[in-house]
Formats: C-alpha cells, sequence, structure tokens
C-alpha cells in the first residue's frame, strides 16, 4: 500500500475571524477580536490525518498566486506528501473567509478560473489513481467526484466522500449519483435533512442508508450517529468551549477514518471522531487544534475505548 489516505480536492486559503458579538449586517461594521489565515478546504482533512501518524497524500491541483503559494508551504510543514499535487503557471487563487459568531460560522468563498482547473484537475487525478495505492480515497468537495470514485473503485481502494453545504449541490443529481459509490458517506446534520428533505435527521440517515452501507452524520455539539449496514449507532460527545467551529468536520472525518484502517466498531470510530472533532474547536484554524496520534488515544483511553497502539511502518513515521 503506498498510502493509508489519499485525498482528492482543491485546497483553500482561509482567512477566519473570531470573536465577533453578533452575524455581519447590512450597512453595518463589525470588529473581530481575531484573525488567522491558514491553510483550509481539502487541506483540513489532509493535516488532521497526517497528525494521527496516517500515511497521507494529496492529489489536487495549485497555481503560482500568493494564496496557493502559501497552501503549498503548509504542506510541507504537516508532513503531507505533494509529489501528486499538480503545480501549473497561472494564478489559481482558492480563499474562504470564515466568520465566527453564536458558536457557529458562515464561509465566503472564491475559487478562480473553477471550469478550467476543474478539467485540468480530473485528468490529473485520474491518471494518479491509475498508479497508486490507497487505503481510502477521500473526496472533498469537486463537482466531478464520480469518475474518481468509479475509478477508485475500480482499482479495489476503498472511498471516503464528504459532502458539501452547498446548497445547488445538495439538492442537485449529482450528489445522488455520488453517494452510493461511497463504502463511506459522511456529512453533517443540516446537509443531510437539504439534501434528503427529510424532517429530521433520524429520517435522513434513513433514507441516506438506503445508498451506502456506511452512513455517518455529524451533529456537532450533540455528537454523531451512523447508520452501517441497516443498524443505527449513536455517539454523544461532552460539550467543549468553541473558538472556532470551522475544519471541525474535517476533523471528525479524520479519526473515523483513523478508526476504519484499523478494522474497529463503529461505535469506536464516531467516538474517535467526535474526540478529534471536539478538540479541534478550541483553536483557530481548521486543523490547528488537530490531535496527534498520541493525544487521540489517550483520549480514547481515558474513555474506555479499546483502540489498539500505534502500529510499527512507515504510516507512524
Amino acid at each position: 500500500m503506498d498510502y493509508d489516505v489519499l485525498v482528492v480536492g482543491r485546497p483553500t486559503c482561509d482567512a477566519i475571524f473570531t470573536g465577533l458579538s453578533r452575524w455581519p449586517e447590512p450597512g453595518r461594521e463589525n470588529y473581530a477580536d481575531g484573525l488567522s489565515v491558514t491553510a483550509g478546504g481539502a487541506f483540513n482533512f489532509a493535516a488532521a490525518a497526517r497528525r494521527l501518524s496516517l500515511k497521507v497524500a494529496f492529489a489536487g491541483i495549485a497555481g503560482n498566486d500568493l494564496w496557493s503559494r502559501f497552501v503549498c508551504e503548509e504542506f510541507g510543514a504537516e508532513g503531507i506528501d505533494t509529489g501528486l499535487l499538480k503545480l501549473v503557471d497561472r494564478p489559481l487563487p482558492a480563499v474562504s473567509v470564515a466568520v465566527n459568531a453564536d458558536g457557529d460560522r458562515g464561509f465566503i468563498t472564491h475559487e478562480s478560473d473553477t471550469e478550467a482547473a476543474d478539467a485540468a484537475m480530473l485528468d490529473h487525478v485520474l491518471e494518479v489513481i491509475s498508479r497508486v495505492r490507497a487505503g481510502y480515497v477521500h473526496l472533498h468537495l469537486v463537482p466531478w467526484l464520480a469518475a474518481v470514485a468509479r475509478a477508485a473503485t475500480d482499482r479495489g481502494m476503498k472511498v471516503s466522500v464528504d459532502t458539501w453545504g452547498y446548497e445547488p449541490w445538495l439538492t442537485s443529481r449529482a450528489i445522488w449519483d455520488l453517494a452510493p459509490l461511497g463504502d463511506v458517506l459522511s456529512m453533517n446534520d443540516a446537509e443531510a435533512i437539504t439534501m434528503t428533505g427529510a424532517p429530521d435527521v433520524y429520517g435522513a440517515l434513513e433514507e441516506l442508508g438506503a445508498l451506502s452501507a456506511y452512513v455517518v452524520i455529524k451533529c456537532g455539539a450533540r455528537g454523531a450517529m451512523a447508520a452501517v449496514e441497516g443498524r443505527l449507532y449513536e455517539a454523544p460527545t461532552a460539550p467543549l468551549p468553541v473558538l472556532d467551529a470551522t475544519g471541525a468536520g474535517d476533523c471528525f472525518n479524520a479519526g473515523l477514518l483513523y478508526g476504519l484502517l484499523k478494522d474497529l466498531s463503529p461505535e469506536c470510530c464516531l467516538a474517535l471522531g467526535n474526540i478529534c472533532g471536539g478538540l479541534s474547536v478550541g483553536s483557530v484554524g481548521g486543523y490547528s487544534g488537530a490531535p496527534s496520534e498520541a493525544e487521540l488515544l489517550e483520549a480514547a483511553r481515558r474513555l474506555g475505548l479499546g483502540v489498539p497502539p500505534p502500529r510499527a511502518g512507515p504510516s507512524s513515521a
């Protein structure tokens, strides 16, 4: 196996405002107590997974602009393999502004030259899939995911799909075409209800469970739930102070896949996801508070979870 996880997506540069007393209103100026600039988007999951000592590579595309160069530097700082990242000699800025207020967050995002970037990225990623092996291919926020999911499945790799909180995407035919292709399908509660039109999260989980054998719905401070081969699992989480919720779902996914790669039970995988997501919200940035493998295992030990010790080999390097 070349990698534990191959991440497919487009990294962004995130400008994150924290400490607002209220949401911005038209015609009024708000001041934030804090501002941080970090890598984000698909980078959040990749960094959180790498901190858990998983061997992670990123297959995507980046330009020569200021924002892209910043993100590429962050890949190196987190020890993520960028040998499969395609660099193009033109600007391709992808930038999100995240605003935190009232314990939640909202985003404004700009991605430049999206159609051309997507076309180049799809060709590149399919070529990568044809020659590497990974335990999971994790797909993140790009519209042509189905083609990549099919290619990965054809090569015997498992596919993890995380949805996107953009309503036109969640209500499109494309998401319903993609969902059955994921060995693991994860989303948050709002996304699940928007996608299915169900009256509540339990109804959404039942409907989504008909599409995939392993469906996970993240419910923020209420924990997470899953439908695995028709059986319902729920894992509550302890309430924690929230400084920045950006990337909490991505960090949850890292803990979830860590457990899946160790063949742990659904209850344990959900609990590991809750630990990673819960620890992340105490720091600014989508991955800044993501735990190390040692921190995750210590938290799991305190909860009485039967998680095996770190394995020897290159993935623990």
